[in-house]
This record gives C-alpha cells, structure tokens and sequence, in this order.
C-alpha cells in the first residue's frame, strides 16, 4: 500500500510539472514566428541598424533604405513610438492596429484599403495633428507646428526623418493625435495588419509588438497572410 501511494503521488507530481512546463513555454505557432527588433533614427542615428523591415523578402533595412514598415521616425508630443508605412512615390500602403491580441487567439483581420493612387504629378500629403481640436494651422516643410501637413514630393523616396511636431497643450494633451492610416502607434502586445500597395506588390501581413523600449527599439513578431474576404 506505501508502494502504490508513493507511486500514484510520484505519478501526479511528475503530471503537475508537465503542466506547469507547458504553461511556461510559448505556443509552438508563437515560437515559429519569425522577429526582428526595429530601431529609432532618432536615438540611433549614424549605427548599423535596422531602422525598418521589408516583408517581401524578409529583411531589415538602413536609415534611407525603402522599407514597407518602419519605427521610430516620428515624434508627436510625448508619443516616442510610432510605426509607418512607405511613403516612397507609388507605394499606398496602410497600417491598422488591431488591439491587444496573442497569435493563438481567433481574431478577424478586416480588409483594409490602401490609399489612393496618385495621378501623374501629384504629390502624396501627410497630415499629422495633435492639437487634439481638430485643424487649426498648417505648414508644410520644416515650419511645423501642432497641425502639420507633410508633403512628399515627386519623385522623392521618404524622408530621411520625420520632424518632431510639439507636445500639445494640457487641455487637449490627453486626446489622441490624428495621423494619416500609414501612421499607427506601436504598442506592446497589440497586433497589427499592414496592407502593402505599390506599382509592382500587393499583399497582407500581420505583425505584433513582442517588447519595447520606449523612444528606442521595438520587436516585432510577424507573418505574411492571405487577403481576407470582403464581407458580403
């Protein structure tokens, strides 16, 4: 009888640290996912880093090198992190967060349109508001203010640096800034869908924030997926 209690509670010790090892250890489908971890231009300028990330052939990219998504180009007030599309001529990608999501929840991904295409010789306009108030001031260039429309003219690739647009006033600070859709705020455990566009590529990838150093770095999980289906 000591025989057989010794062995049947061996046996559930043995079962309560097989579960607790499972718990501990990521998905397999989390585990298989690819990373890379982006860098801020503005923290790192001048290093051998990967500024941005290229889906197609999976690949990080230098300050100045085209890249479909990048981080940390852009400061609005006190919001350090920030993701973007290429704003290279021809490309009219978009990216939407989708909220706080683990790759092993069901979640829907929802077509996302890309913005428009631009006619021969017109120039592609980037609105970045943080005033909180809706349009007030504009300016184009390096005069920025809380209201500001960045052009990228043809055939230009994207700045080498987004300008920093200021802190808003207290009485609006706690609203959110307003930014085109090749702007989306990085922010840790959120996954996101970028749906790049351009002359030559067309195709769905979703990507999550695994950590995040404020102001600094950023790592991403990703994978590439197929269009999702219109709804009917």
């Amino acid at each position: 009888m000591r025989f057989m209690a010794r062995k049947l509670i061996s046996v559930k010790v043995a079962l309560l640290l097989t579960a607790f090892l499972v718990c501990s250890l990521p998905s397999a489908s989390t585990a298989q996912l690819p990373t890379i971890t982006l860098y801020s231009i503005k923290k790192h300028r001048g290093e051998r880093r990967d500024f941005g990330f290229n889906f197609g052939n999976a690949s990080g990219s230098p300050a100045n090198a085209a890249a479909d998504l990048r981080y940390g180009y852009l400061y609005v007030g006190d919001e350090l992190d920030w993701f973007e599309s290429s704003a290279t001529q021809g490309n009219r990608s978009v990216i939407k967060d989708l909220g706080p999501r683990n790759w092993t929840d069901g979640f829907e991904v929802p077509v996302v349109k890309p913005l428009a295409k631009l006619k021969p010789g017109e120039q592609r306009r980037i609105t970045i508001d943080s005033s909180g108030a809706g349009a007030s001031s504009s300016a184009t260039g390096s005069r920025l203010n809380r209201s500001s429309e960045i052009v990228i003219p043809a055939p230009s690739r994207t700045p080498d640096e987004l300008p920093q647009i200021p802190e808003p006033p207290p009485e609006t600070r706690k609203r959110k800034p307003k930014v085109d859709p090749m702007f989306a705020r990085a922010v840790l455990g959120h996954v996101y869908v970028i749906h790049v566009v351009d002359d030559t590529r067309d195709f769905y990838a979703l990507f999550r924030v695994e950590a995040l150093q404020r102001g600094d770095n950023c790592t991403i999980s990703w994978k590439l997926i197929a269009p999702p289906l219109p709804k009917k």
